[in-house]
């Protein structure tokens, strides 16, 4: 599978699952109404941090930088959708077990990107 190939096939496991998550959003508005807009905007952070995320990685492949480097990369990254958030906005906070959080939340979506199959990929959803 060649580098652009790849890239096209990881582009589409991250719109996979932006589109779980998003899927899921009507379930949870449905029994939540009142918390709608809360659930778009965290439906919006997943799919920045999983954008985050497929940035580094594409970058990652075309320099053949390693997992422990990209994530170092992404850390940050995820830092700043996870900062700009509500769950954040106007709280001290520690910011050696922030960093150490955030880094956590960066593998954790890494892994679960990577645990789809993208040989299984066929289409998008909505």
């Amino acid at each position: 599978m060649s580098f652009l190939s790849g890239l096209a096939k990881f582009g589409q496991i991250v719109a996979n699952v932006a589109g779980i998550a998003t899927g899921l959003g009507p379930i949870f508005k449905g029994a939540l109404p009142s918390q709608a807009g809360t659930i778009d905007k965290v439906e919006s952070e997943i799919t920045l941090i999983a954008g985050q995320i497929q940035t580094v990685e594409a970058i990652g492949q075309a320099l053949a930088i390693k997992g422990p480097d990209k994530l170092k990369a992404a850390a940050p990254l995820v830092a700043q959708v996870i900062l700009k958030s509500a769950l954040m906005a106007g709280h001290e906070y520690d910011a050696a077990l922030f960093t150490q959080g955030a880094s956590k939340i960066a593998d954790g979506f890494a892994d679960v990107l990577n645990s789809i199959k993208p040989d299984k990929v066929t289409a998008v959803k909505p």
